[in-house]
């Protein structure tokens, strides 16, 4: 049984991303567990000396949450009819990171799904928002990060490209996540590494066959993707070509996504905002 993390703040996007969580592995039951901070109402409102009215406050608040958690919960239910759903709700005026981490650790979550605001959203997911804080402080134990784009109407995950800079040693890095998506949805893979030199180079070469080893039991393609000035390019240019519809990447702090992290990659990324993504988080 999957339990899935949905944090809310009850927008459009955020809504689109929690569908899109009742889909993720639609032959099993799933637990899904709705997270809503109330810290900014909350901090922004309170007393430092009427500690009894900082006590009301944090009632109403809590009561109110609940109350549009409640609401959350039977519309998705009304929208995802057929399929077996346990839905659990949790508020807090905590910071959202603290609450998911407490959740990580207390409930054995599998996967955390988060929405995001189109283009500008997409700008806002690499350049430092909400949704990469909450990976850099997803500890002691990282899991995965779906990000959803407003703009994305759900497509089941049946083609999705990993793109690696393949730097990593993955004798370290289970990547069970992918390889569930892969056989729930019966997905095609495609391995996509970009690289700027005239060959790989011998770190990549035996990354990729340790890479190669953790995937034996799945079925993927490999695309060698040289890219001497836009890696961005390479790589939009091949999520056109297949139909990508899920991008999976690994968050690290060098490497490919630190070249990819720019105006001009998150620029190209934006006409491909429809495209959700599923972050491996660096120490995941």
């Amino acid at each position: 049984m999957a339990h899935i993390l949905v944090p809310t703040d009850f927008s459009k996007n955020a809504y689109n991303a929690l569908f899109y969580a009742t889909r993720l592995y639609p032959n099993e039951e799933c637990i899904i567990t709705l997270v809503h901070s109330f810290e900014n109402l909350f901090s922004t409102n309170t007393s430092r000396i009427d500690i009894g009215r900082n006590e009301q406050l944090y009632d109403e608040l809590e009561r109110a949450a609940f109350d549009k958690l409640d609401t959350l919960k039977h519309e998705i239910t009304l929208d995802s009819e057929g399929i077996s759903l346990v839905i659990d709700m949790v508020t807090s005026a905590q910071p959202l990171y603290k609450i998911v981490n407490k959740l990580i650790i207390n409930t054995n979550i599998d996967v955390v799904v988060m929405g995001t605001k189109g283009s500008s959203g997409i700008r806002e997911v690499f350049l430092g928002s909400q949704t990469v804080k909450l990976i850099k402080k997803i500890k002691p134990v990282p899991v995965p990060v779906f990000v959803v784009p407003q703009s994305a109407t759900f497509q089941a995950p049946t083609k999705v490209a990993y793109a690696t800079d393949l730097k990593i040693d993955y004798a370290q890095y289970p990547l069970e996540i992918i390889k569930e998506v892969i056989r729930t949805h019966k997905s095609k893979l495609y391995i996509t590494h970009i690289y700027n030199q005239m060959s790989p180079g011998q770190t990549v070469e035996t990354n990729y066959r340790k890479l190669k080893h953790k995937l034996e039991d799945v079925s993927y393609t490999t695309h060698w993707l040289s890219s001497i000035t836009k890696m961005e390019d390479a790589l939009g240019l091949f999520i056109n070509e297949h139909d990508i519809n899920l991008l999976v990447l690994m968050y690290h702090k060098s490497g490919l996504l630190k070249k990819l992290f720019n105006k001009s990659f998150v620029d190209k990324l934006s006409f491909h905002s429809e495209i959700p993504l599923l972050i491996l988080p660096e120490s995941f």
